[in-house]
């Protein structure tokens, strides 16, 4: 952006954004904020930049908000850090979320709905009035699967300080905490569907990835895994996303930048032939073998590993 079209915005800007009216109010003539060189986020606003995330483009909708309109569902999942089984595109509406009886925003590039009093647990995040986490998980719920819930609230309760994504200001949760929450939501399918996937939540998970892989293999009918397994071994320790100590079989999520960054090539490769060394069985994991295509043929090789190591079927 060219610096003088800088000196154009009205001084009520927030995240380099400001709406038509507040510029007119400024005495900033219409024809300088219809200017090609602004982006157009939103009807009647202008930005300086293109949002490159999902905080930013709340912030370029921020100058709109109006009292009692909060960011939720899947944009306050987003601003809290939870995880989601997409990332965010420029194209992706915008949720708001108000008062039952309440106007509701209809922009372009945003979808709002309301909520009964009781369900409007709100917050301020980095100057962005949102959902709290729970509830803005209840609130995306039609739009998340069973999957999609479970890795959210993996995420909430994790005490991993390597998860990625989350919020510096995201507290660590406990199940209870949760629960509590969920239940003052009171009810209906949501709420459901969260106390289920609350169930199976654990602590102490990486990525949601990880979260992933445990589902995807405790759906297959095998035993659940002891997650962050620390191995002793002559070398140091290594520690396994998923471990089934007792059968020897270990399983390892990964991500792109295992294949990307030649260090942590090497390493994987060190630490993979010390723990055969030692006896273990390791099978790892690839974000295609988590595709839904290709889970039959992944718990398969789990199931046939174990079998090997002794375990079977109950």
């Amino acid at each position: 952006m060219e610096p003088h079209y800088e000196a154009w915005m009205p001084p009520k800007v927030i995240g380099g954004s400001a709406r038509i009216s507040d510029a007119q109010d400024a005495g900033i003539g219409k024809f300088k904020m219809s200017t090609g060189k602004l982006e157009r986020p939103f009807h009647g606003v202008r930005s300086l930049t293109r949002a490159t995330t999902a905080h930013e483009r709340a912030l370029q909708y921020r100058s709109k908000l109006k009292r009692e309109q909060w960011f939720g569902g899947i944009t306050a999942m987003r601003l809290w850090g939870l995880p989601l089984p997409r990332p965010w595109r420029l194209d992706e509406l915008t949720r708001l979320v108000v008062p039952s009886g309440a106007y509701r925003p209809r922009s372009r590039g945003v979808q709002a709905s309301s909520l009964i009093p009781s369900r409007l647990a709100v917050t301020v995040l980095d100057d962005l009035p949102l959902l709290r986490p729970v509830q803005a998980v209840l609130h995306a719920a039609d739009e998340l699967s069973n999957e999609d819930l479970l890795a959210a609230f993996d995420a909430m309760i994790t005490s991993s300080k390597v998860y990625p994504g989350r919020h510096q200001q995201l507290e660590v949760w406990s199940a209870g905490g949760i629960g509590a929450e969920i239940s003052a939501w009171g009810g209906g399918s949501a709420a459901r569907r969260a106390e289920a996937a609350l169930g199976l939540a654990r602590p102490d998970v990486d990525s949601q990835q990880e979260t992933r892989l445990r589902h995807v293999l405790v759906e297959g009918g095998l035993p659940e895994p002891v997650l962050q397994h620390i191995v002793t071994l002559p070398g140091g320790t290594r520690v396994l996303d998923v471990a089934w100590p007792q059968y020897g079989v270990g399983g390892e999520y990964e991500g792109d930048h295992h294949r990307s960054d030649s260090v942590q090539w090497h390493s994987d490769i060190s630490r993979e032939r010390s723990l055969t060394l030692a006896g273990w069985t390791m099978l790892r994991v690839t974000k295609r073998d988590l595709r839904p295509e290709h889970r039959g043929a992944l718990q398969r090789e789990f199931w046939r590993a174990l079998s090997r190591g002794g375990w079977t079927p109950s």
